[in-house]
């Protein structure tokens, strides 16, 4: 026959793949691993938004020592720095080099501390549940009072006493007093520095 030529004849046939056993028929590798890509990179995401809110303090609860009543909270903390102002103003003009005179001058200062806790005292914050967490703070900072007292006797006996504050929760009770105190947002009724 003129003008036909032998060559090569195409194939018209497809090919059919079989599935291995587990795997799923039209699923290839190249669409599986798309599939865990997409997991890993909204793995990732997750991961990154996880810490972005842990990080930006949304997680956090109130202290339950927080008290609600505000202005108990205000008043504390305005009596507290009259207080502490007059203790900072006598442990500079006590020195250190006297140890009666620095011994004195703790006394005059636990002495205004006291003074202090009674204006605290009277009133008491309005709700129950404050009543509950401010009259043991208050009675904390009563055997501080007592720490500081002790100590002042072992100053005017030796002028290297060490200052050493009751145990509460095993920890120093002035810290306990001053957690209180931060927790609040009354950081002039935490102890004050003059011992020690």
């Amino acid at each position: 026959m003129p003008g036909w030529q032998a060559g090569p004849v195409p194939d018209t046939t497809t090919a059919v793949t079989v599935p291995e056993a587990g795997e799923e028929p039209g699923v290839g590798p190249g669409r599986r691993t798309t599939v865990l890509r997409v997991l890993g990179v909204a793995a990732m995401i997750a991961i990154a938004l996880f810490w972005f809110w842990i990080l930006s303090g949304a997680p956090r609860r109130q202290n339950p020592d927080y008290l609600s009543d505000r202005g108990w909270a205000a008043r504390a903390e305005t009596a507290c720095a009259a207080t502490m102002d007059r203790v900072d103003a006598r442990a500079k003009t006590a020195g250190r080099d006297d140890r009666r005179a620095r011994a004195d001058a703790i006394d005059a200062s636990t002495d205004d501390l006291r003074e202090m806790l009674e204006t605290l005292r009277a009133p008491l914050p309005s709700g129950a549940s404050d009543r509950a967490v401010v009259e043991p703070w208050l009675d904390d900072w009563t055997s501080v009072l007592g720490d500081r007292s002790r100590y002042a006797e072992a100053v005017r006996r030796d002028p290297d006493a060490q200052y050493k504050t009751t145990p509460k929760f095993n920890d120093p009770l002035d810290q306990v007093v001053e957690v209180f105190a931060e927790a609040n947002e009354m950081p002039s009724c935490a102890p004050a520095g003059d011992v020690g």
